[in-house]
């Protein structure tokens, strides 16, 4: 690809975004398999019936990783309050 075409591609992404999200409001997520740092097999399906928070994070034990999973663990009583769960993604 050269290089004048991936800022394009990258900014037609970016303003595509929105409107398919906009459409998804509503509409159940889609389902999904996830591994924990258990070797445990989650998916949504184990959820049915909750509100699932699901946040994604680029890596563990980075100072703005960490602030925001210590923020979602300082306001867990809210969460279950409301019957939902925390599930926080990362790719290591």
């Amino acid at each position: 690809m050269k290089a004048t075409q991936l800022p394009a591609t990258l900014l037609a992404l970016l303003l595509a975004a929105p409107g398919y999200a906009a459409s998804l409001v509503g509409q159940p997520a889609p389902e999904f398999r996830l591994q924990d740092q258990h070797g445990e097999w989650h998916t949504l399906d184990q959820y049915r019936g909750q509100w699932v928070a699901l946040y994604f994070y680029p890596k563990d034990d980075t100072p703005g990783c960490t602030t925001e999973a210590k923020s979602f663990r300082d306001n867990i009583q809210a969460f279950e309050a409301i019957d939902a769960v925390v599930i926080g993604v990362s790719l290591d």
